[in-house]
Protein backbone atom coordinates (compact mmCIF):
# COMPACT_ATOMS: atom_id res chain seq x y z
CA UNK A 1 0.00 0.00 0.00
CA UNK A 2 1.44 3.47 -0.70
CA UNK A 3 1.78 5.68 1.62
CA UNK A 4 -0.12 8.69 2.11
CA UNK A 5 1.52 12.63 1.13
CA UNK A 6 0.38 13.27 4.39
CA UNK A 7 1.93 10.48 6.76
CA UNK A 8 4.88 10.45 4.28
CA UNK A 9 5.48 14.25 5.52
CA UNK A 10 4.58 13.72 9.02
CA UNK A 11 7.09 10.78 9.30
CA UNK A 12 9.68 13.87 7.99
CA UNK A 13 8.68 16.26 10.78
CA UNK A 14 8.95 13.50 13.16
CA UNK A 15 12.98 13.08 12.11
CA UNK A 16 13.51 16.53 12.03
CA UNK A 17 11.27 18.46 14.14
CA UNK A 18 14.03 19.56 16.95
CA UNK A 19 17.30 20.00 14.76
CA UNK A 20 18.03 20.87 11.09
CA UNK A 21 18.19 18.07 8.22
CA UNK A 22 21.45 17.19 6.96
CA UNK A 23 20.04 15.38 3.99
CA UNK A 24 21.42 16.04 0.52
CA UNK A 25 18.96 17.34 -1.41
CA UNK A 26 17.68 16.31 -4.95
CA UNK A 27 18.75 18.00 -8.10
CA UNK A 28 15.84 20.54 -8.66
CA UNK A 29 18.71 23.12 -10.29
CA UNK A 30 17.84 24.48 -13.34
CA UNK A 31 14.42 23.32 -12.88
CA UNK A 32 12.56 26.58 -10.95
CA UNK A 33 12.80 30.44 -11.50
CA UNK A 34 12.98 32.67 -8.26
CA UNK A 35 9.88 33.71 -7.59
CA UNK A 36 7.91 36.36 -8.01
CA UNK A 37 7.52 38.98 -5.23
CA UNK A 38 3.71 39.60 -4.28
CA UNK A 39 3.20 41.60 -1.51
CA UNK A 40 4.19 45.84 -1.08
CA UNK A 41 4.95 47.39 2.11
CA UNK A 42 1.47 49.66 2.29
CA UNK A 43 -0.41 46.22 2.11
CA UNK A 44 -2.67 45.21 5.10
CA UNK A 45 -0.46 43.78 8.02
CA UNK A 46 -2.72 41.39 9.17
CA UNK A 47 -2.38 40.05 13.00
CA UNK A 48 1.35 41.48 13.59
CA UNK A 49 2.22 40.74 16.74
CA UNK A 50 5.82 41.07 17.55
CA UNK A 51 5.73 38.96 21.02
CA UNK A 52 3.97 36.07 19.61
CA UNK A 53 7.82 34.50 20.13
CA UNK A 54 7.22 33.26 23.96
CA UNK A 55 9.82 31.32 25.84
CA UNK A 56 9.40 27.61 26.55
CA UNK A 57 11.01 24.82 28.17
CA UNK A 58 10.86 22.93 25.16
CA UNK A 59 14.35 21.98 23.39
CA UNK A 60 14.01 25.12 21.51
CA UNK A 61 13.75 27.03 24.53
CA UNK A 62 10.84 29.00 22.35
CA UNK A 63 7.41 28.23 20.75
CA UNK A 64 4.53 30.46 18.78
CA UNK A 65 1.85 31.77 21.57
CA UNK A 66 -1.10 30.84 19.18
CA UNK A 67 -3.26 27.97 18.48
CA UNK A 68 -3.92 26.27 15.18
CA UNK A 69 -7.25 27.81 14.70
CA UNK A 70 -6.05 31.25 15.73
CA UNK A 71 -3.13 30.67 12.81
CA UNK A 72 -5.64 28.51 10.35
CA UNK A 73 -7.39 32.04 10.45
CA UNK A 74 -3.95 33.82 9.79
CA UNK A 75 -2.96 31.74 6.86
CA UNK A 76 -6.51 32.43 5.46
CA UNK A 77 -6.87 36.15 5.74
CA UNK A 78 -3.18 36.39 4.40
CA UNK A 79 -3.93 34.27 1.52
CA UNK A 80 -6.67 36.50 0.74
CA UNK A 81 -4.48 38.95 0.67
CA UNK A 82 -2.28 37.64 -1.91
CA UNK A 83 -5.03 36.73 -4.57
CA UNK A 84 -5.06 32.61 -3.45
CA UNK A 85 -8.40 31.10 -3.02
CA UNK A 86 -6.93 28.43 -1.39
CA UNK A 87 -8.10 28.57 2.07
CA UNK A 88 -8.00 25.40 4.49
CA UNK A 89 -11.23 24.83 7.21
CA UNK A 90 -10.00 25.15 11.05
CA UNK A 91 -11.87 21.81 11.50
CA UNK A 92 -9.76 19.91 8.87
CA UNK A 93 -6.92 19.47 11.57
CA UNK A 94 -6.25 15.69 12.18
CA UNK A 95 -4.13 14.38 15.37
CA UNK A 96 -0.97 11.94 13.80
CA UNK A 97 -0.56 9.38 16.74
CA UNK A 98 -0.49 9.84 20.62
CA UNK A 99 1.10 12.98 22.11
CA UNK A 100 5.24 12.68 22.58
CA UNK A 101 7.91 13.93 25.23
CA UNK A 102 10.82 16.21 23.40
CA UNK A 103 14.33 15.60 24.81
CA UNK A 104 13.52 18.18 27.84
CA UNK A 105 10.24 16.84 28.44
CA UNK A 106 7.86 18.89 27.09
CA UNK A 107 4.58 17.29 25.16
CA UNK A 108 3.22 17.84 22.19
CA UNK A 109 0.73 16.37 20.00
CA UNK A 110 1.22 16.48 16.09
CA UNK A 111 -0.84 17.69 13.64
CA UNK A 112 -1.72 17.60 9.76
CA UNK A 113 -3.72 19.00 7.17
CA UNK A 114 -4.65 17.85 3.67
CA UNK A 115 -5.09 19.76 1.00
CA UNK A 116 -4.57 20.14 -2.77
CA UNK A 117 -1.25 18.45 -3.45
CA UNK A 118 0.35 20.06 -0.34
CA UNK A 119 -0.51 19.03 3.44
CA UNK A 120 0.25 21.03 6.36
CA UNK A 121 2.03 19.75 9.51
CA UNK A 122 2.44 21.09 12.95
CA UNK A 123 3.26 20.52 16.68
CA UNK A 124 1.77 21.43 19.44
CA UNK A 125 2.50 21.64 23.05
CA UNK A 126 -0.26 19.72 25.02
CA UNK A 127 -0.18 21.92 27.47
CA UNK A 128 -0.91 25.50 26.35
CA UNK A 129 -1.94 24.33 23.13
CA UNK A 130 0.75 26.53 21.49
CA UNK A 131 2.43 26.08 18.18
CA UNK A 132 6.59 24.40 18.39
CA UNK A 133 6.70 23.76 14.82
CA UNK A 134 5.00 24.19 11.43
CA UNK A 135 5.36 23.15 8.28
CA UNK A 136 3.98 22.64 4.19
CA UNK A 137 4.83 19.22 2.75
CA UNK A 138 4.63 18.43 -0.90
CA UNK A 139 6.25 15.70 -3.76
CA UNK A 140 8.79 17.32 -6.24
CA UNK A 141 6.77 16.49 -9.39
CA UNK A 142 4.11 18.92 -7.78
CA UNK A 143 6.99 21.02 -7.23
CA UNK A 144 8.20 21.39 -10.43
CA UNK A 145 5.01 21.01 -12.74
CA UNK A 146 3.43 23.89 -14.45
CA UNK A 147 -0.27 24.48 -14.81
CA UNK A 148 -2.02 27.33 -16.22
CA UNK A 149 0.93 28.62 -17.49
CA UNK A 150 2.68 29.10 -13.79
CA UNK A 151 5.18 27.39 -11.98
CA UNK A 152 3.84 25.51 -9.04
CA UNK A 153 6.81 26.27 -7.09
CA UNK A 154 5.76 29.94 -7.06
CA UNK A 155 2.46 28.87 -5.32
CA UNK A 156 4.36 26.68 -3.06
CA UNK A 157 7.34 29.22 -1.70
CA UNK A 158 4.86 32.00 -1.48
CA UNK A 159 2.30 29.54 0.68
CA UNK A 160 5.35 28.05 2.71
CA UNK A 161 6.04 31.95 3.36
CA UNK A 162 2.42 32.64 4.16
CA UNK A 163 2.46 29.86 6.74
CA UNK A 164 5.05 30.95 8.37
CA UNK A 165 4.24 34.62 8.69
CA UNK A 166 0.77 34.10 9.55
CA UNK A 167 2.47 31.70 12.75
CA UNK A 168 5.30 33.82 13.85
CA UNK A 169 3.26 37.13 14.35
CA UNK A 170 4.94 39.35 11.13
CA UNK A 171 3.57 41.54 9.01
CA UNK A 172 2.40 40.46 5.30
CA UNK A 173 5.04 43.07 4.25
CA UNK A 174 7.66 40.25 5.45
CA UNK A 175 6.15 37.57 2.69
CA UNK A 176 8.59 38.47 -0.11
CA UNK A 177 11.49 37.90 2.64
CA UNK A 178 10.29 34.58 3.60
CA UNK A 179 9.85 33.35 -0.03
CA UNK A 180 13.61 34.24 -0.60
CA UNK A 181 14.61 32.24 2.19
CA UNK A 182 12.84 29.61 1.58
CA UNK A 183 13.98 29.53 -2.39
CA UNK A 184 17.47 29.80 -1.19
CA UNK A 185 17.17 26.95 1.03
CA UNK A 186 15.89 25.17 -1.98
CA UNK A 187 18.16 25.97 -4.59
CA UNK A 188 21.50 26.91 -2.56
CA UNK A 189 23.83 25.55 -0.53
CA UNK A 190 22.14 25.88 2.22
CA UNK A 191 19.02 23.86 4.00
CA UNK A 192 18.33 26.32 7.32
CA UNK A 193 18.64 29.98 7.65
CA UNK A 194 17.95 32.36 10.87
CA UNK A 195 15.77 35.31 10.18
CA UNK A 196 14.33 37.26 13.28
CA UNK A 197 14.55 34.51 15.69
CA UNK A 198 13.01 32.33 13.67
CA UNK A 199 14.57 29.23 11.66
CA UNK A 200 13.27 28.45 8.07
CA UNK A 201 13.82 25.23 6.72
CA UNK A 202 13.85 22.78 4.36
CA UNK A 203 13.89 19.20 5.04
CA UNK A 204 13.66 16.49 1.71
CA UNK A 205 13.47 12.49 1.80
CA UNK A 206 14.48 10.91 -1.42
CA UNK A 207 13.18 8.40 -3.35
CA UNK A 208 15.39 6.71 -5.29
CA UNK A 209 13.37 4.76 -7.08
CA UNK A 210 11.72 7.83 -8.67
CA UNK A 211 12.69 10.71 -7.44
CA UNK A 212 8.75 12.70 -8.39
CA UNK A 213 8.18 10.95 -6.06
CA UNK A 214 10.55 12.72 -3.64
CA UNK A 215 8.82 14.71 -0.97
CA UNK A 216 10.08 18.21 0.29
CA UNK A 217 9.18 19.74 3.49
CA UNK A 218 9.10 23.74 3.92
CA UNK A 219 8.87 24.33 8.08
CA UNK A 220 9.58 27.05 10.69
CA UNK A 221 9.98 27.75 13.94
CA UNK A 222 11.26 29.62 16.92
CA UNK A 223 14.54 29.45 18.95
CA UNK A 224 15.71 31.06 21.70
CA UNK A 225 19.46 33.04 21.54
CA UNK A 226 20.71 30.39 23.50
CA UNK A 227 20.07 27.53 20.81
CA UNK A 228 20.85 29.83 17.74
CA UNK A 229 24.23 30.13 19.50
CA UNK A 230 24.71 26.56 20.28
CA UNK A 231 23.70 25.46 16.45
CA UNK A 232 25.38 27.95 14.69
CA UNK A 233 22.59 28.55 12.02
CA UNK A 234 23.34 31.33 9.19
CA UNK A 235 21.67 34.46 9.61
CA UNK A 236 19.94 35.40 6.64
CA UNK A 237 21.09 38.89 6.15
CA UNK A 238 24.55 37.58 6.60
CA UNK A 239 24.49 34.78 4.18
CA UNK A 240 22.66 37.52 1.33
CA UNK A 241 25.44 39.59 2.00
CA UNK A 242 28.14 36.91 1.59
CA UNK A 243 27.10 35.23 -1.40
CA UNK A 244 27.10 38.64 -2.83
CA UNK A 245 30.44 39.45 -1.86
CA UNK A 246 31.78 35.84 -3.44
CA UNK A 247 29.54 36.84 -7.05
CA UNK A 248 31.12 40.38 -6.59
CA UNK A 249 34.65 38.59 -6.27
CA UNK A 250 34.15 35.85 -8.78
CA UNK A 251 33.12 38.85 -11.44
Amino acid sequence: MKKSLALIVAVMLLLSLFGCSDKSKADVSGVVDAPDKISTLDEAKISKNPNIRQKSENVNGMCYAITLEEFTHNYNEMLKETGSLDMINPKGWKMLGSPQDDANGTEYQYYYYDADKINLTASVETKTNYIMNIGLGTTMSNFVSIENEKNNSDAILMKSAVMAVAVSGMGIDEVDTIQDIFYRTTFENTNELWYNGNVYALSMNEDKGDSERSTMLFRTFPISEDVKENWGIDEYESYVANASQITTNAN
